[in-house]
């Protein structure tokens, strides 16, 4: 029994102590991977502090040249559109464009006639005649050539009145957009933004350059072939005249009759061959032989006396180009209202009565 007794304590002293060994040895291995894990990390401290602060200078530079970029675009659109809007844009413009436009109504559209000569024809002389060519080109080709001529007219001038409401839109908004517009909003319309631009200056150039005198085209020749005869070749041009108006400050009326002064708008001579209407009407008669002070004449200067008027009363005058076969557009006419003086009792006009009296209705 004693040695039993003292056997179990050894037994359990050298499975415990192995027990501590095992747990020793491991706690050793542990701390040797903890330290070596150390001083991985104690050989390389900047490594990863270094790897983030040069993405994120990276990423602030990128970021930086965008904000850069961004801000010198802003500034130059920017710029070209105050540029464009104290240059081509300014009131002044849109006014002047608006008055080209009215006068470009009242205007009278002419088709011409050209013969292609050779220079071996213009040294014979053989140019014909313009009643001769007149004669022989064919009335129905003619005719169609007319209608052809008076819708461009017709389409040009509508073209005129779009591009005029498109630029006066253009610049109420390219206005509000120089002075609302911000980089921030500038980012995400600056394309709309530049094609904006860019069609409004077209539109300006557009504007310029409608209904300029140009070349029509016919499909087919004018004149006929009459066999062996050489035919001249002929092409076609559209002419434009500016519109008569009435000088107000020369034109007069007296007791009985009335002095007519007229002129070409933008021209300071007249063609001497061109013809005018001018007719007349009383305006309100109340009878009818007051119904009857109705007229037309026919002259060729640029002014004319109408005769056997009633005294004190209102007239309305009207002037335009005669018209031709040549015309095709031109129904605006210049009218003037002119109010009689009074008759004096000997028949003659009142010392004290004005010569010129504008009705004011």
């Amino acid at each position: 029994m004693v040695i039993a007794i003292n056997s179990l304590p050894t037994f359990k002293t050298f499975r415990g102590g192995k027990r501590h060994a095992v747990e020793v040895s491991d706690m050793k291995r542990m701390k040797v991977t903890t330290l070596s894990t150390d001083n991985s990390e104690q050989c390389h401290p900047m490594k990863t502090q270094h790897s983030g602060d040069a993405d994120n200078q990276t990423g602030n530079n990128q970021n930086q040249m965008a904000t850069d970029d961004t801000w010198s675009a802003f500034m130059d659109l920017r710029y070209h559109i105050l540029q464009l809007l104290s240059t081509k844009l300014t009131p002044c413009t849109l006014e002047d464009c608006k008055a080209r436009l009215e006068v470009l109504r009242k205007c009278s559209y002419y088709m011409d006639v050209h013969q292609d000569l050779s220079m071996a024809d213009q040294q014979q002389q053989n140019a014909l005649s313009d009643s001769t060519i007149l004669h022989l080109i064919d009335p129905w080709k003619f005719q169609r050539m007319k209608k052809l001529a008076n819708s461009q007219v017709k389409i040009q001038l509508s073209l005129l009145e779009e591009l005029y409401e498109q630029i006066c839109r253009g610049r109420a908004d390219l206005e509000a957009i120089a002075n609302q517009c911000s980089p921030s909003t500038f980012c995400q319309d600056n394309a709309p933004l530049r094609k904006r631009v860019e069609q409004l200056t077209m539109a300006l150039v557009d504007f310029d350059s409608t209904l300029s005198p140009g070349r029509l085209h016919a499909k087919h020749r004018l004149i006929s072939e009459t066999g062996n005869t050489k035919v001249p070749q002929l092409w076609l041009t559209l002419n434009v005249k500016m519109p008569v108006m009435f000088d107000k400050s020369r034109s007069e009326a007296l007791a009985s009759f009335t002095r007519l002064h007229w002129y070409i708008a933008g021209t300071d001579q007249q063609d001497p061959g061109e013809q005018f209407e001018i007719h007349h009407k009383l305006i309100q008669p109340i009878n009818t032989d007051e119904g009857n002070q109705t007229g037309m004449v026919t002259c060729s200067g640029n002014h004319i006396q109408i005769n056997n008027l009633l005294p004190e009363r209102c007239y309305e005058f009207t002037v335009k180009r005669a018209d031709t076969c040549y015309l095709v557009y031109g129904f605006w006419n210049e009218t003037i209202i002119l109010r009689t003086a009074a008759m004096s009792p000997g028949g003659q006009v009142g010392s004290r009565e004005k010569k010129r009296r504008l009705c004011l209705w």
